[in-house]
């Protein structure tokens, strides 16, 4: 049986986690769809890499602080309304992006989105509450491929509706698009997710005061803290790829808008491969830990190849898609052990709490990684904010081996059905 009475036998409870599957995917698309476009339209306004870069970065900023709030949130009131808050919130910002006249306003569309962005942190936490401890593996790689999947349809159709030619360019009509994709992700929720935390259990929340403090939580489980500061190195250096390599692209080897979407559907298509089908596999045979230790690795293997990429001929673009392929590796090795991990160190009290700490964390990396990543471009040189995050990768690396791989045990004390997990995390790196 499921947390929540659910008959989930050997294998998962597809009932209820196909919905949330497709709600992920289709937020995911949404953001994707900007993702890549978003510094050819900040040149558009007149602004350079370093503005760029941290407008981009707004997002994360109001991730931050929203991330923790929407967990607690849906502790106390239930996933559903959360998800559905969250993609309204995220659908207003792409329509304000749509009217965005300067650089300023795209920022402050993107901090808005950010603020509104605790969808992440409660489809994490909706599947520690329906999935027990020795299927979580396979239903965190299922959802981190929802999440590959998004990224491979969103930039592709960003790049798509934006056009080979920057210059001329409908980013209004790509905004709009996102804010459509977002309009769809609502009505799933809304008419095919079941609440997975029931009235019992959001009442127990309610009867224990205002649930446990994000501080209360860290003291009680010091992996806690361990988890969010890998989260912030591995995220914050992978940001500062993302939020460069479209100037990269540009400047470099004279891609298009659609040639940069295109390039972000391949890390996506590499990663939710990786995730749907390998992910349970390996933590399995290695222990998720060990497994989020190579999936660092390959993310630092894969920016210190783009870091040494030569001119933009038709070698240096080999070069550009072996490394890009090299990161998508590390990404789906990484992202659902890491989950795992997370959804091991939480109960039902304080599930969507800590998973929002983790999602914070992360928008902590991705505001300091795009904060420095546009001067480091102007700089130190094009290639510097590839070889720069590879090398804080590795700093994440070592920071995982001592403060994860050999910390305490990350699942709370007594909570019996995650038994199996506790062994596969635990017992592994014995």
């Amino acid at each position: 049986m499921t947390k929540n009475g659910s008959s989930g036998g050997s294998g998962l409870p597809m009932r209820q986690l196909l919905p949330l599957l497709l709600s992920v995917f289709i937020g995911l698309m949404g953001f994707g769809v900007v993702l890549p476009v978003f510094p050819f339209w900040g040149r558009s306004l007149g602004a350079g890499p370093e503005i760029i870069t941290v407008a981009l970065g707004a997002y994360s900023l109001g991730q931050f602080i929203g991330a923790p709030l929407w967990g607690k949130f849906s502790d106390s009131f239930g996933r559903r309304p959360a998800l559905i808050g969250s993609l309204i919130g995220i659908m207003l910002s792409y329509m304000l992006m749509a009217e965005a006249e300067n650089i300023w306003t795209l920022g402050a569309a993107r901090l808005l989105g950010g603020l509104m962005a605790g969808n992440i942190a409660v489809a994490f936490a909706y599947v520690g509450d329906v999935v027990p401890g020795a299927q979580r593996p396979k239903a965190l790689g299922l959802l981190g491929a929802a999440f590959g999947m998004g990224f491979i349809f969103g930039p592709a159709i960003g790049g798509v509706v934006a056009g080979d030619a920057p210059v001329t360019a409908d980013f209004a009509r790509v905004a709009h698009v996102a804010a459509g994709v977002c309009v769809v992700g609502i009505l799933l929720v809304v008419f095919g997710l079941p609440e997975s935390l029931d009235k019992a259990r959001r009442q127990a929340v309610k009867d224990a005061g205002s649930g446990p403090t994000a501080r209360a939580v860290m003291a009680e489980k010091p992996a806690v803290i361990g988890l969010m500061l890998v989260a912030a190195l591995v995220i914050g250096s992978a940001a500062m790829m993302e939020t460069t390599f479209a100037l990269f692209a540009d400047d470099h080897l004279g891609w298009s808008p659609r040639d940069v979407g295109l390039s972000f559907g391949l890390i996506g298509t590499i990663s939710a491969v990786i995730q749907a089908v390998a992910a349970a596999p390996l933590s399995r045979a290695l222990g998720a830990r060990r497994v989020a230790l190579v999936g660092i690795f390959g993310y630092a293997l894969g920016l210190g190849l783009l870091g040494l990429t030569g001119l933009g001929d038709w070698a240096g673009n080999i070069m550009v898609l072996l490394a890009l392929a090299v990161t998508a590796l590390g990404v789906g090795i990484f992202n659902p052990a890491f989950q795992t991990m997370v959804a091991a160190a939480t109960d039902d009290r304080d599930r969507g709490l800590v998973n929002g700490l983790t999602q914070g964390a992360s928008a902590g990396g991705r505001i300091i990684g795009p904060a420095i990543s546009g001067t480091v471009y102007v700089m130190a040189g094009i290639a510097a904010p590839f070889l720069a995050g590879a090398a804080l990768m590795l700093v994440a690396l070592v920071v995982a081996a001592r403060a994860v791989l050999h910390g305490p045990a990350i699942d709370p004390p007594g909570t019996g059905e995650d038994t199996e997990l506790d062994a596969d995390i635990v017992g592994s790196d014995r």
